[in-house]
């Protein structure tokens, strides 16, 4: 099989290296940059390096910190570069080499490993009929949709859950296929590992085509941004593909929604969806949609939004972290009962710091399934709450005794992804 991807990297850091003209405007847009060490440095300086760096390997702690907080936002994707060309994958050129060529530790890990975190944390979660069901492609036939929830949301199983169920309420005719056998390539792509991300790709595309779907529909932004700026690069896309928030959104006539009365709403969406212009809509069209509901926008929203910060959190937390704080406050300057986040890695970074603010945090799905009837509980950001391990394992000893894993082995992720000290 030609390497698709692999020979694009190539050519574009050609491109790069051939036609970037050092204007520094990719680093001036960028949605991170000001929040790190680079903050004082002009963006001419920081773009030099970096290309500085493409050309003969030259590393610096600029390079490393330019690459390494990019959120992958897609701010920069379009309309910024004079050139034409693409910072975002400049970012992922320059990690790709770094990691390859260094002593650092590589943090990537396989969600699909039979022991990876996601399934570990998914299983202790939900029953074991549950976990089976969102594990499990449907059979091979036609059907006019699929939904493909990605990996990462498996950290928070009851939307995957409630997100079938209200899929199940409009339409039996979808098909769904599981995230954690299959992934649209981002975790190996940000991490570097390019030839492993174009072969998920195309095993992905294969996989959603073989039901032979009019419409594909993504719970994840991430997903959804990857099918329309690197799928392409690969191979064609035989089917349409929408986020979860316009599917529902087209079919909210279909869905016993009962009223929230007097409830004023504030809405983080998913960055990566705005600049791009995916979708704007959907997740708006949905709170509009639901009786008693006031939506107050924050000062920065649909294409002006701002990023949580939380994909620069595994290798430059501070400036994660300000990103959001400085988005949580802007939440609270709304004076909203509720932020509505529509991302599970906006809500698995926002959640812990409920506690801190005069609102709750719930994600739209959750808020969704909360006024059509469904009642499932957030258990994830439940314990990320306690962090205590006697409490979560108390909780959870029902569908603990029905996972496949062994105690030991639960015990570990526990105290690994919700910081506990044995």
């Amino acid at each position: 099989m030609e390497e698709w991807l692999t020979n694009f990297y190539k050519t574009e850091k050609q491109k790069m290296i051939e036609n970037c003209i050092e204007c520094g405007l990719c680093v001036k847009h960028c949605s991170i940059v000001d929040k790190t060490d680079l903050r004082d440095l002009p963006p001419k300086k920081i773009q030099k390096d970096c290309l500085d760096f493409l050309k003969n390997g030259s590393k610096n702690d600029t390079v490393y910190t330019k690459a390494f907080s990019c959120v992958e936002c897609y701010k920069c994707v379009e309309g910024i570069c004079p050139q034409g060309l693409n910072p975002m994958v400049m970012n992922e050129i320059i990690r790709s080499e770094y990691i390859k060529n260094s002593d650092l530790e590589d943090q990537y890990s396989n969600p699909k490993d039979y022991n990876s975190i996601h399934k570990i944390l998914s299983s202790i979660q939900v029953s074991k009929e549950d976990y089976t069901k969102i594990t499990s492609s449907s059979e091979k036939k036609s059907s006019k949709y699929v939904f493909f929830p990605g990996c990462n949301v498996y950290f928070q199983p009851e939307k995957i859950l409630n997100a079938l169920d209200i899929i199940d309420t409009i339409t039996k005719d979808y098909a769904f296929v599981p995230g954690l056998d299959y992934c649209c390539g981002n975790n190996e792509l940000y991490f570097g590992k390019i030839e492993k991300g174009e072969k998920n790709i195309n095993t992905l595309v294969d996989k959603l085509a073989s039901y032979n779907p009019e419409t594909v529909i993504f719970w994840c932004p991430t997903c959804q941004c990857r099918f329309d700026k690197t799928v392409p690069i690969i191979k064609d896309i035989p089917f349409k593909v929408v986020s979860f928030s316009q599917f529902v959104s087209e079919h909210m006539e279909k869905l016993p929604i009962k009223e929230m009365p007097n409830t004023k709403v504030t809405l983080h969406e998913p960055c990566k969806s705005a600049y791009t212009g995916l979708d704007l809509t959907g997740t708006r069209d949905i709170l509009n949609n639901i009786p008693g509901i006031q939506l107050i926008e924050m000062p920065r929203h649909g294409r002006n939004t701002s990023c949580c910060g939380s994909w620069c959190t595994l290798h430059l937390k501070d400036s994660s972290n300000k990103v959001k704080e400085e988005r949580l406050q802007e939440a609270a300057n709304t004076n909203a009962d509720l932020l509505i986040d529509v991302c599970h890695f906006c809500h698995e970074f926002f959640s812990l710091e409920e506690k801190n603010y005069n609102y709750s945090i719930i994600n739209y799905a959750n808020l969704l399934a909360e006024v059509v009837g469904i009642k499932r509980e957030d258990k994830h950001k439940k314990y990320k709450h306690w962090k205590d391990l006697d409490m979560i394992m108390k909780d959870a000893q029902e569908f603990i005794q029905q996972s496949p894993y062994s105690e030991k082995e639960i015990i570990e992720i526990l105290c690994k992804v919700y910081e506990i000290s044995l």
